[in-house]
């Protein structure tokens, strides 16, 4: 019998539906997951189409469609007449089909920048604390070479993005350096964005002159201001803007990414 003190179910509509995955996205998922878990590491070749398909239990139509969209996002590689591996799975790569999204996407301009800010003004400031001479020496040097490079978009950008890993790799913490280096595809299409945009080069190159000023005073409380002034500018001037337009020809490009994959 039914208790009279019970609460009552709720909805079902409140419940929700389950939506089954398509079956490619779930062979791409369960092969990222034995990545994930290191059953499968950088290097190893998978089984063979025909084999592979059978202990999956799928068609060999589905395991293809699988395997050329982690094939696109560069988490697995077809070798001719050698079959498929595990790639490098270099994080870079990894991040490259995310620049296209936000290349198209406001939101993740927004976040890029919230992620940046939390990230490389602590960053700026452990590099004043830990940099080599010889790294304060390299920053001076990426200053002069973005200076030397305005007006060439990908030459500037080339700089600009050398003196952030330099401040990361003297940051001595290797955590927040592979955070940052994850990042990198993204920081080129955000780049691609804004280094088009009046005056913007020019003021980057003042950001940066006063960050590498700070980091070789060893002031790790002006390095940190002078980074997240300089975020702070650009993501300004970027919203001032509005919408990023195209790029010029000759700027670095990035890769299209493939299907939905969940990590």
């Amino acid at each position: 019998m039914p208790d009279p003190t019970a609460s009552p179910l709720p909805p079902a509509a409140e419940f929700g539906t389950v939506v089954r995955d398509p079956l490619p996205e779930q062979i791409a998922n369960r092969l990222v997951a034995l990545i994930s878990e290191r059953q499968l590491r950088p290097g190893d070749r998978l089984p063979p189409e025909r084999e592979l398909a059978v202990t999956m239990g799928v068609s060999r139509a589905s395991l293809r469609e699988a395997l050329r969209a982690l094939s696109l996002i560069g988490v697995t590689e077809m070798r001719q007449g050698a079959g498929n591996y595990v790639a490098s799975l270099d994080p870079a790569t990894l991040m490259r089909p995310l620049g296209l999204v936000l290349a198209l996407s406001d939101a993740g301009f927004n976040e890029l920048f919230e992620a940046r800010k939390l990230v490389e003004p602590k960053l700026a400031a452990l590099a004043a604390e830990r940099a080599t001479e010889a790294e304060i020496a390299r920053l001076v040097e990426c200053v002069e070479a973005s200076a030397a490079g305005i007006g060439d978009d990908e030459a500037f950008m080339r700089a600009d993005l050398e003196l952030h890993g330099i401040i990361a790799a003297a940051s001595r913490n290797e955590i927040l350096e592979r955070v940052v280096g994850s990042l990198a595809g993204l920081g080129v299409a955000s780049r691609m964005a804004t280094t088009h945009l009046e005056g913007m080069q020019a003021r980057v190159v003042r950001d940066h002159r006063r960050i590498a000023e700070a980091v070789a005073a060893r002031d790790a409380a002006a390095a940190s201001a002078a980074m997240l002034a300089h975020l702070e500018d650009v993501e300004r001037r970027r919203l001032a803007a509005g919408k990023p337009r195209r790029r010029r020809r000759g700027a670095i490009g990035t890769e299209r990414g493939g299907t939905r994959i969940r990590p």
